[in-house]
């Protein structure tokens, strides 16, 4: 008997639902904006995350060959001071040869590697958009700086205030 009583007053409510539903819409909208947003920041931070993983293998890479040339590379010898900025992918013919390069051959062979590496000379792609590898040599430590640094779009901290040298790898290595 009850329930008969409750919707006996349909014609004063008309129209109700219709309103309620335009609420919720609204607010479902906005919280799947919301989420877009997560998603997408989440993306980014994950891109982000994979070029500083990939800078990393490129520095500690060229670390290892430098070691591998140990001759070449102590007191800075052909190593220091190098760009991959206007750098040759030209790769020694030794590097084919039977008796092999010798060390200076090896540290030419070395940086064009790795110049073909940043640049993403024959793969077809780089592996980080605008590569650039530096290294230094510190004659007083005795101490090389190898670094990697690429173009990404800038992030912001938690305040809003831009992040410095986010885009930028720096290891030093001393042989």
């Amino acid at each position: 008997m009850k329930m008969i009583k409750i919707f006996e007053n349909t014609k004063t409510c008309r129209g109700f639902t219709l309103i309620e539903i335009l609420v919720t819409m609204v607010i479902l909208a906005v919280g799947l904006l919301g989420l877009a947003g997560l998603v997408m920041d989440g993306m980014r931070n994950n891109q982000g995350a994979y070029l500083r993983t990939q800078a990393s293998i490129l520095a500690y890479d060229m670390a290892d060959r430098m070691r591998a040339n140990h001759s070449r590379a102590t007191g800075g010898g052909d190593y220091a001071g190098f760009s991959t900025v206007g750098a040759s992918t030209a790769i020694p013919a030794c590097t084919t040869d039977a008796a092999g390069c010798t060390p200076a051959e090896q540290a030419i062979a070395d940086k064009a590697q790795w110049t073909s590496q940043l640049q993403g000379v024959g793969a077809g792609m780089a592996v980080l958009p605008g590569g650039v590898g530096e290294i230094a040599y510190d004659a007083g430590s005795n101490t090389f700086t190898v670094s990697v640094s690429w173009q990404e779009i800038e992030r912001e901290g938690d305040a809003g205030e831009a992040i410095a040298d986010d885009n930028k790898y720096e290891m030093r290595v001393s042989l």
